[in-house]
């Protein structure tokens, strides 16, 4: 079944409101159990790693993993993100594109400024495939796959900032 983009861009808004607010339960539940969250790395100028198998990926976790990520910053035993910075996420430009292996299509185009207090500013941008299903507790997240456009990355990717 595909969605009307107003459906998706309340799920795609939910999310980043969640990251932003640092609400991590509710981020958690906007995913479904068997998600799969991954960020290639760039190859070469124009093109991005395709099997995280095989290639270097900047992220790569299903949902266990996205779990144990957030017990680790909630426990604060993550270097990298203590103290957590504040993030603002810019989603924009959602499309629908259709249904395919019975997820519902989506990209969308997006920028998030991180500030801590430790390391200043940073903005990141990029683009973002979703696949998104329909479950017993409405639309979630069953794949997202996020292109970081930087091909020098300043400072920690995690969850939260892109």
């Amino acid at each position: 079944m595909t969605y009307e983009r107003s459906a998706a861009e309340d799920l795609l808004y939910r999310e980043a409101w969640c990251l932003d607010n640092k609400c991590w339960e509710d981020w958690l539940a906007l995913y479904t159990e068997d998600a799969v969250y991954w960020a290639p790395a760039m190859d070469g100028d124009e093109g991005w790693t395709d099997d995280p198998d095989k290639d270097v990926s900047l992220m790569y976790m299903d949902k266990a993993g996205l779990e144990a990520r957030i017990f680790r910053i909630e426990g604060h035993d993550s270097y990298a993100t203590d103290p957590l910075p504040h993030t603002a996420h810019l989603v924009t430009n959602v499309l629908v594109h259709g249904e395919q292996d019975g997820l519902t299509r989506v990209t969308a185009t997006w920028m998030v400024r991180t500030y801590a207090r430790v390391r200043g500013g940073s903005v990141r941008g990029g683009l973002y495939e979703y696949g998104l299903r329909e479950t017993a507790d409405g639309l979630r997240i069953a794949t997202k796959k996020i292109f970081i456009h930087d091909d020098r990355i300043v400072g920690p990717i995690d969850v939260y900032n892109v």
